[in-house]
């Protein structure tokens, strides 16, 4: 165990790089919540309310599932034990746990 901060390897750097990407998106996402009222009632219709949010929490999905495997697969296969690669695996483990339980209805 090498103890880095950063990762060496390009597998482990695309893991950091999609994590970043998705909490990047997350406070654009909440202001689209909390501006809700004014999305369905005077700025868009219904329908275009309801396809930016599904744009965006397929990206969400994409950006979570990736970083996913990307992590697992640096530290796994690849052998990266950088410190921010062992925080984009954990916290995209419990990403794809949500989206499984979404899927599968443990959430409502």
């Amino acid at each position: 165990m090498n103890g880095a901060i950063f990762p060496h390897t390009s597998v482990g750097k695309w893991s950091i790089i999609l994590i970043a990407l998705f909490l990047a998106m997350y406070v654009p996402f909440l202001l689209l919540n909390q501006f809700d009222t004014i999305f369905h009632s005077t700025l868009w219709s219904d329908n275009t309310a309801n396809m930016l949010r599904l744009s965006y929490m397929t990206t969400f999905s994409v950006l979570g599932l990736g970083a996913f495997v990307t992590g697992w697969w640096a530290i796994l296969k690849q052998k990266e034990y950088a410190v921010l690669v062992f925080f984009a695996a954990v916290l995209s483990s419990g990403l794809v746990m949500l989206l499984v339980m979404e899927l599968v209805g443990i959430l409502e």
